[in-house]
Formats: structure tokens, sequence, C-alpha cells
């Protein structure tokens, strides 16, 4: 019996022609062929991607926007943004769709709240994609060769001109143009700071403040006078066991209480916002210099205070903090159009500015604050242009 089965593929057939074998193997691999690919052209399409429940959310969202109807009645189906077109990566793509697949069957997105959980992870998942191959299946329609520069309006054509020239990946700037952006989650990004913060301060030392930090009167923390905003340099004096004394050297406005603490003269770049409590009691902070302000005619104080906030409030270096809200004004700025030139704004012009866009945002209000004081603290007549 052995033998008879060996001899089947070692032998030629006696009654078969070996033409009539190769036929019959080159039909039956040509029809396994075909259905391959009619399986990958299925599950290819639209109808199977939302077959999933998780993936009804960001169709809704998708049904949102101009790249599912519009004038020309030109759309984008979930493949063609999110399927390589090349037929090697595409079948790579499949391949890493398992993944997705089992996460859909194992519940991963079962509730709205679960989708939302993860919706950070796939954002960066596709977003690193989109990076690695220059935005290839966004240029399959949107081809930087074929655009008439001369036709589109004159913002659109001052960021596309050099985007084309280096041919910049489409999601560097057009990040959230299908689909809700991802929740900034607070937490995470406070963790993200707590590495960087100085558990042992030195005396005379320059320190910048992790987030929105309380201000005190007393080293018991009782006596609460205010608040610091992320990112305000402030200079370590001394420790006691549950809080640090920092000093304040800020400008204000000295007109009314006065209570609200800029970063320099003439720039509304708030540092700190003191009580109303406090201002009107007389409070003993030292006044430096008084400056008029030419272009409103009011009188700027340089002040300095001394105030104790918690430990763990003071941070080493500020790079951390620009760079995550950096990152928030790239990505949520981009969904409606091309981020303005940080530097081409005054410090005092980005406020109206931002305020008129922060609305069309995901940003909460701590976030809007962080973004906007980036804003201004790298704009035209700030310090941190040079950096």
């Amino acid at each position: 019996m052995f033998g008879a089965v060996k001899n089947l593929f070692t032998k030629p057939s006696t009654k078969v022609g070996l033409g009539i074998l190769v036929s019959i193997g080159f039909i039956a691999g040509a029809i396994s062929w075909q259905q391959f690919n009619n399986a990958l052209d299925h599950t290819s399409t639209e109808e199977f991607c939302v077959s999933c429940h998780s993936m009804q959310k960001p169709l809704e969202e998708l049904k949102q926007t101009a790249h599912w109807s519009n004038k020309s009645g030109v759309t984008a189906t979930c493949s063609d943004c999110h399927l390589p077109h090349d037929y090697t990566y595409k079948i790579a793509r499949k391949v890493q769709a398992i993944r997705e697949v089992w996460a859909e069957f194992s519940g991963k997105y079962k509730t709205e709240e679960d989708f939302e959980k993860h919706r950070q992870e796939m954002a960066e998942r596709e977003w690193a994609r989109f990076a690695a191959n220059g935005s290839k299946e966004c240029k399959a329609c949107h081809s930087y060769e074929k655009m008439n520069f001369d036709k589109m309006s004159d913002a659109a054509r001052k960021a596309m001109i050099p985007a084309a020239e280096k041919d910049q990946s489409c999601m560097d700037c057009h990040k959230g143009i299908a689909h809700h952006l991802p929740k900034v989650d607070e937490n995470a990004v406070k963790s993200k700071f707590d590495q960087f913060v100085n558990k042992s301060p030195s005396q005379g030392n320059a320190y910048h403040t992790k987030g929105n930090v309380d201000l005190f009167l007393d080293e018991g923390l009782s006596q609460h006078i205010g608040n610091l905003e992320t990112a305000v340099p402030v200079a370590y004096v001394k420790s006691s066991k549950n809080a640090d004394l920092v000093e304040l050297t800020m400008w204000r406005k000295d007109k009314g209480f006065g209570r609200i603490w800029y970063h320099d003269f003439g720039k509304n770049i708030t540092d700190a916002v003191l009580s109303k409590e406090f201002m009107s009691a007389d409070p003993k902070f030292e006044v430096l210099e008084t400056k008029e302000d030419p272009i409103t005619g009011l009188n700027w104080q340089k002040v300095k205070l001394q105030a104790w906030v918690a430990k763990s409030q003071l941070l080493d270096e500020v790079t951390p903090i620009w760079a995550n809200a950096e990152s928030q004004y790239k990505m949520q700025c981009s969904t409606c159009h091309r981020q303005p030139d940080i530097a081409h704004f005054d410090s005092n012009s980005w406020i109206g500015l931002f305020n008129g866009m922060v609305g069309f945002t995901n940003m909460d209000k701590q976030t809007s604050k962080e973004v906007l004081r980036y804003l201004q603290m790298h704009a035209s007549d700030s310090e941190g242009t040079k950096h």
C-alpha cells in the first residue's frame, strides 16, 4: 500500500498524460488564485469593513465629512485610506488586521466608552503608518503633481507649495479630517511630566510649574491665594515638610485689583491669577519697576512675591510641556486648515486668534490654556522664538 502511494508521486502516470495533469494543476491553481482575490476584494469593501459593531461610530463620523459626500461626488471608502494599494503591502496589512478582528470578537471595543478608551492607540497606529509611507493612500487621490496651485486660496497655496516641494506627508497637517480626534487624557499627560519633577530643588535655581498650581501664603497650605499657570518660571527659595517656597517675578497692570500677573511687560501672557480676597487685603509684594504701556496708556508694575506650593510641582525642563502643547496644536488645529506659523503673530494677537478657533476642537479647558500659552511664548515677540 505504501509503495503504491509512493509511486503515485514519484513515477509518471501510465493512465493519465503529463500534459493533462499539468493542465488540471494549472486550472486548479487559477481557480484558487481567483477565489483568493475574490475574498481579498470582498474583505476590502466598505460594507465588510463596517459590518463590525465597533466600526459604526467611525462610520458616522466619516459621514459628516467631505470624504463621504461632496459636490463633485468623488468620495473615499474605508479601504481607500486604511488599506495600502500596493499588492504586497495590502497582503501584509490584511495579516495585521487579524489583530483588529480578534479585538472585535474579544469585546475590546464593545461599548462606546471602550472605543474612546482605545481611540488614541488606534489613531497613533494609523498616523505612524501614514508617516512611514508619506501618506501614500491620500496621494492616490490628492497628487501634488496634479494640483493647480493657482486655483487655491492664498493660505492654501502658501501651505501646499512648500509641502509639495518636499513631498510632505498629508497627515502631518490633516489629522482628524475624517474621524474625531482622540480626547486628551489629562492623567496620562500629567504622568508624562512627573518624570521631570525635581524632588530636591536647589536654592536660587529656576524651575517651571508642572501644571495649574495652587499658591498659598503659608507653608501649611491653608491660606489659598491664587494659582500659577502651566510652565511658569519660578525661583526656588526653600522647603518645608510638605511645601516649597518659591519667588515670583512678574508684571501686573496697576488698575483695579491687578490680580492677573503676566509673564512680561505689555504682553497678556498670564502667569498667575491671584484671588480677589488676597489682593484686596493690602498684600505685601515688592514693586520693582513701573512703566507705562504706550499702546494702552496703562501703568504696568514689575512685582515680586514669595508664596508656597505643594511639593513635586517644579520641573527641571519646560521642553516636555511645550512638546505636548505643540502636538495638541498640530493635531487639533489641522482638522479645518493648515496651522498658521506661530511666529507670524505676536503674543497678544494670538489670544483672539486662538479663542476664535478653539471652539472647533476637542480641547478641554486646561489643555486649551496650555496650548495658548505655548503659542504666546513662541510668538514673534517672545523669547521662545529664539529656542
